[in-house]
């Protein structure tokens, strides 16, 4: 059996990429395409940020940032984490998705 999800993106207007996935179930793929729509529902920003290092950042996790142009603070999903250790410090930088 061959299921095919049609995709639609934002208000509904937007069609995005169909769902072909002969080998799943039908509770699956409603579950795969949820997923998916939820994933590409807005535009994200993509922001790559150095933060002091400090252990407990999860991938997936919330978080609030400030950018230094401007006063107002945002919030993000945490989608990288990388850390860099020399014999003069830890560096940690981020990757940040923020809706627009």
């Amino acid at each position: 059996m061959r299921v095919i999800i049609e995709v639609y993106r934002g208000d509904g207007l937007r069609e995005g990429t169909p769902i072909v996935e002969p080998l799943l179930a039908d509770d699956a793929l409603i579950h795969r395409g949820v997923a998916e729509m939820d994933a590409h529902a807005h535009a994200y920003n993509q922001i790559e940020m150095a933060v002091v290092f400090r252990p407990g950042f999860r991938l997936g996790q919330i978080v609030e940032a400030t950018d230094p142009s401007t006063a107002s603070p945002y919030r993000a999903k945490v989608t990288g984490i990388q850390i860099t250790v020399t014999e003069a410090a830890i560096d940690m930088r981020l990757n940040l998705e923020q809706p627009r």
